[in-house]
Order: C-alpha cells, then sequence, then structure tokens
C-alpha cells in the first residue's frame, strides 16, 4: 500500500466516524432506528396546515452503502411508532429524482405503498431545502407533513437507476 493509498485510507475512515449515522442521531434528533441499523434519515416533521404536532421520521436501513436488502420506514412520536413500513426485495419502494439545472433545485423522492396508501419521502436539493412527507390515497393526497431540522443521508442512495434490489424507479405523483 502507497502512502497516498494509506492518506487516502485514513482520510475515508476519519469522514465516515464523522458522518456516522449513531454520531448523527445523538446530535439532537431522535431516532426510530433500532441496534444493527443505519440511519438514512431522522427528521422532526410538523404538519404543514397546522405547524404542530411534532413527530419523528426515521429511514433505516441494514447497511451504509447500497446495495441494501432492507429499509424500514418508521413515523410517530418518539417510543411510538405510528407506522412502520418496510422495503425488501419482495416489497419494493419506489425511487424517484426531479431537477431543473436553470433554478438549481433538486427532489430525491422514496415512496414506501400499503394498500391505497402512499407515503412519500421527498429531500430537496440546491436551492430547494428540507423533508417532506406526503400521505396519499389512491394517488390524491391527504396530509402534508414538513421538516427544516433532518439528519439526512439520502443522498448516497441511487435514485436515478435502482442499484439496490429493494428499491424500483417511479414517477413521483406530484411531478414539476
Amino acid at each position: 500500500m502507497t502512502m497516498l493509498s494509506r492518506h487516502l485510507l485514513v482520510f475515508g475512515m476519519a469522514a465516515s466516524c464523522l458522518a456516522s449515522p449513531l454520531a448523527a442521531a445523538n446530535n439532537g434528533i431522535p431516532t426510530h432506528c433500532q441496534e444493527g441499523e443505519i440511519a438514512f434519515l431522522n427528521a422532526r416533521m410538523y404538519r404543514v396546515e397546522t405547524n404542530h404536532a411534532e413527530k419523528i421520521l426515521s429511514l433505516c436501513a441494514d447497511r451504509e452503502t447500497e446495495p441494501l436488502a432492507r429499509m424500514v420506514y418508521r413515523f410517530g412520536a418518539i417510543g411510538k411508532v405510528e407506522m412502520e413500513l418496510v422495503a425488501s426485495a419482495q416489497n419494493k419502494a419506489g425511487v424517484s429524482r426531479q431537477s431543473d439545472t436553470g433554478s438549481h433545485t433538486g427532489l430525491i423522492s422514496i415512496r414506501f405503498d400499503k394498500g391505497p396508501y402512499a407515503y412519500e419521502v421527498s429531500e430537496g436539493l440546491g436551492m430547494t431545502t428540507g423533508i417532506r412527507l406526503d400521505v396519499y390515497r389512491h394517488k390524491k393526497k391527504i396530509v402534508g407533513y414538513e421538516s427544516h431540522e433532518d439528519e439526512s443521508k439520502l443522498v448516497v442512495i441511487n435514485f436515478d437507476q435502482a442499484s439496490s434490489p429493494i428499491f424500483m424507479r417511479t414517477s413521483p405523483f406530484q411531478p414539476w
């Protein structure tokens, strides 16, 4: 191993420690992720219409990098998960990316489906910021939540091409 390779390896290890999901979970935003799970997202969510009723949204996976074999969506107050959905090879979650290079904005989304309901988690990129959770029934939006206080590493997921067996490329319910 060359000296440069060693420095890059050490730098990479140090960077991954700094961005560790466990470290992020201890920086003020609670998590629903359980032992052995990696936090891809923890966010304090507020209802769009009322701006209250704080809940925690967590997306937890089986490993830090793709390919992922499992991702769990959990939503509710800490200690009281109201909804848990699991994406797996048998029950895939949808992924999509939207962007507008002219305005330097983008949006990545993961959608979990359960019967007539869909739970779409989106993160703004570039000039667009924050986390959104939109809940749909028969493709009609019934409730929305938003957050500007989150810890996310969703950008490490390939939203352009499903590289994990738990994801399939989909179109968002509300395209730009």
